[in-house]
């Protein structure tokens, strides 16, 4: 018996949980020993992986512990380093029959930090290019997963095109790219990326935006916490660490994706496909009525002649997004985002949840089988495209 409660479910937002010396076994060895430590300075965290190695090999050995393993392998204790499958490929595929899904977009963890960490341009473009080849390899073992490519456009058009068809000579059909452009630097909806983005549009590819993939931006100004309270921990991390760095979480994708429809690319590109992953989806809805006001507003103070539609309308066109576990997707659902939502398990990070499937469930009573199959399935298929 598996996971998933129906024959069709597909997951928009997966993980691969990388060990301290994993990076290593696909860098170049001239930039080995000038990448910075994986999450270097955290030695709670460095602990936890130690004692999932350890398990590791425990249960390559001992069937029992592999069964309990098994039985256990959504619970809150087996999740993060410790899931099953979390960096072991072959492993991975055991958890993947016992979820049931379909297929999965794979995303790296702490690796995509420790790439972005290094101190030297030439490093940060091997250790991207390190990220993507192991992203490549850990995928290869089952056709289920679809590893996303990092593809950073922070050194220009004409890198990012390089990267690109690197990664589509190894077979990646997904990628993720920043939001955020470095301070100095070109938007990435200058005309300079129109290569870029008519390559990913003949070649079909599918683009992703995830948490942390932002250029280091951070939603909340550290004054906003010199209330006489305690600082949150874990604050210089991507994902949602407290309640007011979760109300800030989408702002950025908001921006870039406003961007993308005012400077004309999806009207230059118009089979661009984009998914929106663990930025939330509660926000949709409105950010829509507020594009269009938008453009009411400013379309006679400035040259918006590229925008042919209205920009809700590129929105329902190109955009896909998935919801965090406990948001109220019926709702959403039941007013205007049902071609939008897609299921997403997190797996095997904790924010997942022990238990979305029965989260998103609780929220959808009453909702009809068509817009439970579009969330499920159709809207992630309409997302993959050709590759699926």
């Amino acid at each position: 018996m598996t996971y998933a409660h129906r024959k069709d479910i597909y997951d928009a937002d997966t993980h691969m949980m990388e060990h301290p010396n994993w990076i290593y076994d696909f860098a170049d060895e001239d930039i080995k020993d000038h990448l910075e430590p994986i999450v270097e300075g955290d030695d709670e965290a460095l602990e936890r992986i130690d004692a999932a190695l350890n398990n590791f090999e425990l249960r390559q050995s001992s069937p029992e512990l592999l069964e309990e393993a098994k039985k256990q392998f959504m619970s809150w204790n087996h999740k993060g380093w410790e899931g099953l499958g979390a960096f072991d490929a072959n492993e991975r595929k055991l958890a993947n029959d016992l979820l049931g899904f379909k297929a999965h977009i794979v995303f790296p963890t702490s690796a995509f930090d420790q790439v972005l960490a290094a101190k030297e341009e030439r490093v940060i473009i091997g250790g991207v290019e390190a990220l993507n080849r192991g992203m490549a390899s850990f995928c290869s073992v089952d056709s289920r997963m679809h590893g996303a490519a990092y593809i950073p456009f922070a050194f220009g058009a004409e890198k990012a095109l390089a990267f690109l068809r690197e990664a589509i000579r190894s077979g990646f059909s997904v990628i993720m790219i920043d939001t955020i452009a470095p301070e100095g630097r070109q938007a990435f909806t200058h005309p300079d990326f129109d290569i870029v983005w008519s390559e990913i549009q003949e070649n079909d590819i599918t683009i992703t935006l995830h948490v942390g993939a932002d250029n280091g931006w951070d939603p909340v100004p550290l004054s906003f916490y010199n209330n006489d309270g305690q600082v949150p921990p874990h604050k210089e991390g991507d994902a949602p660490r407290d309640a007011l760095a979760y109300m800030g979480i989408s702002y950025n994708a908001e921006l870039f994706l406003a961007s993308m429809i005012f400077d004309g690319i999806f009207q230059r590109f118009p089979y661009l496909r984009i998914g929106v992953v663990e930025l939330g989806a509660s926000w949709i809805i409105s950010w829509m009525k507020q594009l269009d006001q938008s453009f009411r507003a400013f379309r006679r103070l400035q040259d918006l002649s590229q925008v042919k539609l209205l920009p809700s309308e590129y929105v329902m066109k190109h955009i896909k997004l998935t919801p965090f576990a406990g948001e109220d997707i019926g709702w959403l659902l039941n007013n205007g985002a049902e071609d939008l939502l897609m299921f997403a398990s997190d797996y095997p990070h904790h924010e997942g949840t022990d238990d979305p499937i029965s989260r998103f469930e609780k929220t959808m009573i009453g909702i009809n089988e068509d817009k439970k199959s579009k969330f499920y399935s159709e809207n992630f298929k309409s997302l993959l495209g050709s590759h699926l």
